[in-house]
């Protein structure tokens, strides 16, 4: 799992804080706005996924399902199923793969989930980097993040999340390299609702 969500929401936290914002109309900035509003009311998120990985090397794309658990600040469960997840909180981060933890995926889980929770938290640590840019598509808002320095681009071209505007809720997350892209749709989005800190551990 290495891409990464409403995590929607404090996304655009995070970039109300750090990096340049690109505007185009008064009602994509509406949108915007009434995105980051419902940032401060969103204490934890679960949601279905499914992941698709497209690399230009393979002749057919790696689909994959799952759920993701979040709470805030920084705790996070990105599960496969019962064999195969990763858990990230303050205390540690690690990936399991066939009911084993596994060290190296472990280190990029690591990194990708301080990442996440940062973006998840308003931080924002991370965005300074990004040029930030959104538009309206029918009902959708998407936004797009593009690495300023171009060493940065060799990994990851860019960074989109599409939202449903009217809702305000995670619709689809995707990281475009130059070998392919990473493709994570959700479904099934609950806000503030109970979940076992327990998946956490």
């Amino acid at each position: 799992m290495k891409a990464l969500l409403r995590i929607s929401v404090v996304f655009f936290s995070a970039i109300m804080i750090s990096g340049s914002l690109y505007a185009q109309t008064a009602a994509e900035k509406a949108a915007f706005d009434k995105v980051v509003a419902s940032a401060c009311s969103m204490k934890n998120m679960t949601a279905d996924f499914t992941e698709t990985k497209h690399l230009d090397m393979l002749s057919q794309d790696v689909v994959t399902k799952g759920k993701l658990w979040y709470m805030a600040p920084s705790y996070m469960r990105w599960e496969y199923d019962n064999l195969n997840y990763g858990v990230y909180n303050p205390k540690t981060a690690y990936m399991v793969k066939d009911g084993q933890r596994n060290g190296a995926l472990s280190r990029g889980f690591s990194q990708a989930g301080r990442m996440i929770t940062q973006l998840m938290g308003g931080l924002g640590q991370n965005l300074k980097d990004y040029e930030i840019s959104y538009v309206k598509e029918g009902k959708d808002l998407k936004v797009t993040a593009v690495p300023v320095q171009e060493r940065y681009r060799n990994y990851v071209e860019s960074i989109e999340m599409k939202f449903d505007a009217s809702l305000s809720i995670i619709k689809s997350f995707e990281i475009k390299s130059p070998s392919g892209f990473t493709l994570i749709t959700f479904s099934d989005v609950k806000i503030n609702t109970d979940i076992d800190t327990q998946l956490f551990n």
